[in-house]
């Protein structure tokens, strides 16, 4: 009797014990299968950030090299623009002195030729021919200064407003300077100037001022047009 009262105490500890580990595995299973899937989702998680941090560097990247290459074809564009401006202003300088060094002297030798033949007529051919040689160089010198008025309005469209109040001042001292000139030269073809050449004192020197500040303004300019070739 006592035998089995003994087994069956032993028997239902070792039910116990029995119910009690399967208690806590299937506890401890459900624990681990819950922890699995919480690092699964924290992994899942982590891809869609790594995923979305990918895509955004990359459009920052697309971007940035957008941007770089916006601003390269604008510094380029306005360089061109730039350059194309002062080598008409060039241009426009060169044929002036062109004419006061080369044609000029010529025209005015033919002139005084006439002047002191002692026939009236050639004398007043020799005229004629000086004003009109004169207005077709006036006129060829005002369509180079009109090619440098429309380059300046092109650049205009792009200039800031520093850069056009110096384009406005420039293009005043480019149209000063060559009325000056225009000036000067029609005084040496009347008979004051030939009478008396020292009379065209006050026109040279007029012309040098006003063309001291056509080279003022134009440096100026440049000094702009590169500071804001830097600020691209």
């Amino acid at each position: 009797m006592d035998i089995l009262l003994i087994f069956s105490h032993v028997l239902a500890f070792l039910i116990g014990s029995l119910s009690l580990y399967f208690t806590a595995y299937t506890k401890a299973k459900g624990t681990n299968k819950a922890l699995k899937e919480d690092i699964e989702s924290l992994e899942t998680l982590k891809q869609e950030i790594v995923a979305k941090h990918t895509q955004e560097l990359e459009s920052v990247k697309k971007q940035h090299q957008l941007d770089i290459e916006k601003r390269k074809f604008k510094y380029e564009d306005k360089r061109a623009q730039f350059s194309k401006y002062f080598r008409l202003i060039d241009e426009f300088n060169s044929k002036c002195n062109s004419v006061f060094v080369e044609r000029f002297p010529q025209m005015f030798q033919r002139l005084l030729a006439g002047k002191i033949s002692g026939c009236q007529d050639i004398a007043n051919k020799s005229l004629l021919d000086f004003n009109l040689e004169t207005m077709t160089l006036f006129n060829k010198l005002n369509e180079e200064q009109l090619k440098v008025n429309t380059e300046s309005n092109s650049i205009r469209l792009i200039a800031s407003p520093d850069l056009d109040a110096l384009l406005d001042d420039l293009s005043d001292q480019i149209k000063h300077s060559f009325e000056d000139s225009v000036a000067m030269l029609k005084f040496m073809g009347t008979p004051e100037f030939i009478l008396d050449n020292s009379s065209v004192k006050p026109f040279q020197d007029q012309t040098a001022v006003s063309g001291a500040q056509v080279l003022k303004a134009r440096e100026a300019l440049k000094l702009q047009m590169k500071f804001e070739l830097d600020e691209i």
